[in-house]
C-alpha cells in the first residue's frame, strides 16, 4: 500500500486554509492541467524555442499547465524577466527552480560563487558550507526562483567518480551530515524549497547516469550506515523534496523484493520499491519526489519513452524534470493516466505533494495579493559586496593540502 502526504505534518506544516487551497484547486482541475502539473519544463532566457517546439514561452505556461520551471544561463536581468513572464502566464504559480549548488552564480551568469563541495569540506569550517547556501537562496530568490536542486548529499567513496567528485560535501556520511545540514540552515535564510540529491546515493561509483545506468553496489547494512544516515537525518530536519536519481540500490531492492531478478533491476526513478516503499515507507518520508534530468540514458536505456514517462509517476515520483517533445511527452502522461498506469489515487496524492509546496510558499496567495512578481530593485542582492567577501573567505580557507 503506498503511502499517501500528510499536509498537515513535515515537511508542509500547513493550516486549514491552506490544504483547503490545494484541494480545491486539484477538484477544479481538468484532466490536462492535472497531467501538466506533473511536469517541469527547461526554458531558455531570450529564447522561446525549445527541443524543435514551436512555442512561445506564454503557450508552454497555458497550453501545457506545466507545473514547474527551470532555465539557463543568461544574467539576472534576463532570468527575472524571464521568471516574471512566466508566473504572469500561469493560472496556478509554478515551482521556479536552479541548481546553485555553491552559490548564486547556478541561478544566473553574474551570481556569485562561494564554494563548492568538496572546497567547503576541504575548508572545515561549516561557515564556508553555509555562506554557500545562504548566498544561493538569497540571490536566487531575488531572480524568482523558489526551489533548490541543490545541495547534493552523495558520498564520495570512490575518488574517480565523475559526478560528484567536487559537489560532494565528504567521504563519509558524517562529513556530508555535517556540511550539508549547515549549507541548508543558509540556504533557508530564504524562503525557498530544499531538494537533496541524488537518491538513494551517488559517489560508490564511476559509471554516469547521463550515459548508462548508475549501480550503487552497497549492501544493505552499508546502505543503512551511509547513506541511510544521511538522508534520515535531513527527512527528520524537513528536507521538502528529494531528487531521484537514476541510480540503482540492487541489494536494496532485492531485500525490499525478493522476486527481483538482476534483468528486472530499474534505477530509482522507475523502481516503486526504492520511493514508495523505502523512501516514502521505511524511510517516513512524507515530501515531494522528483526524477532527475529525463534525457539520461540511465533512465532513457530503461525501457520505450511512452512507458517509462508514467511509470515514473506510478513509481512514486510527483514529478517529471524536462519534456523531450513536449506534445508527445504530454500524452504519454495522459495515456498513462487514463489507462490505469498512474492511478487516480497515485495522481491525487502526486498532485497533493506539488500543490502543497506552493501552498507552504503561500505562493497562491502572493499571486493574488500581487506580490508574487520580483522587482528589479531585487537584483542589487546579486555580486553585492557581502557575497564577495563570503567568496573570498572561502577560497582562503579552501586552500589545503
Amino acid at each position: 500500500m503506498a503511502k499517501l502526504v500528510d499536509l498537515t505534518k513535515k515537511p508542509y506544516n500547513l493550516n486549514a486554509d491552506q490544504i483547503k487551497w490545494v484541494e480545491d484547486t486539484i477538484a477544479g482541475m481538468t484532466d490536462e492541467e492535472k497531467v501538466g502539473q506533473l511536469f517541469v519544463n527547461l526554458f531558455f532566457p531570450g529564447s522561446d524555442e525549445y527541443s524543435g517546439n514551436e512555442f512561445t514561452n506564454q503557450e508552454i505556461v497555458e497550453k501545457f499547465h506545466i507545473g514547474g520551471a527551470r532555465y539557463k544561463g543568461q544574467d539576472s536581468v534576463q532570468v527575472q524577466g524571464l521568471l516574471n513572464e512566466l508566473q504572469s502566464a500561469s493560472k496556478i504559480p509554478l515551482l521556479v527552480a536552479a541548481n546553485c549548488d555553491s552559490g548564486g552564480d547556478g541561478a544566473t551568469n553574474d551570481g556569485t560563487y562561494i564554494a563548492s563541495g568538496a572546497q567547503a569540506e576541504a575548508s572545515g569550517d561549516t561557515s564556508v558550507a553555509y555562506n554557500a547556501g545562504y548566498v544561493s537562496g538569497r540571490e536566487a530568490t531575488a531572480l524568482g526562483v523558489n526551489t533548490n536542486f541543490d545541495p547534493c548529499v552523495d558520498i564520495l567513496m570512490n575518488w574517480r567518480n565523475t559526478i560528484v567528485n567536487t559537489r560532494a560535501y565528504g567521504t563519509n556520511a558524517d562529513s556530508v551530515i555535517k556540511y550539508t545540514n549547515a549549507y541548508l540552515e543558509g540556504l533557508t535564510q530564504s524562503e525557498i524549497i530544499q531538494c537533496i540529491k541524488h537518491w538513494p546515493g551517488d559517489g560508490t561509483e564511476e559509471r554516469d547516469q547521463h550515459l548508462v545506468l548508475g549501480v550503487n553496489e552497497l549492501s544493505v547494512d552499508e546502505w543503512e550506515d551511509s547513506f541511510g544516515r544521511v538522508y534520515r537525518n535531513h527527512i527528520e530536519n524537513g528536507v521538502e523534496m528529494i531528487m531521484a536519481g537514476h541510480i540503482a540500490l540492487p541489494e536494496y531492492q532485492k531485500a525490499l523484493n525478493p522476486s527481483l531478478k538482476d534483468e528486472d533491476i530499474m534505477p530509482a526513478t522507475l523502481a516503486p520499491e526504492l520511493i514508495q516503499d523505502l523512501l516514502k515507507t521505511k524511510l517516513d518520508f512524507n515530501g515531494m519526489v522528483i526524477t532527475d534530468a529525463a534525457h539520461m540514458l540511465g533512465m532513457t536505456s530503461a525501457m520505450r519513452r511512452e512507458d517509462y514517462v508514467p511509470l515514473s509517476i506510478a513509481a512514486g515520483c510527483d514529478m517529471f524534470l524536462f519534456f523531450n517533445d513536449i506534445e508527445e511527452d504530454t500524452m504519454f502522461m495522459m495515456n498513462g493516466y487514463k489507462n490505469g498506469v498512474i492511478t487516480e489515487e497515485r495522481m491525487t496524492d502526486a498532485l497533493r505533494r506539488i500543490l502543497g509546496l506552493k501552498a507552504k510558499l503561500n505562493l497562491h496567495l502572493k499571486q493574488a495579493e500581487g506580490t508574487l512578481l520580483k522587482d528589479k530593485s531585487e537584483l542589487e542582492v546579486i555580486g553585492c559586496e557581502e557575497h564577495l567577501e563570503m567568496g573570498a573567505d572561502a577560497a582562503n580557507k579552501g586552500i589545503t593540502l
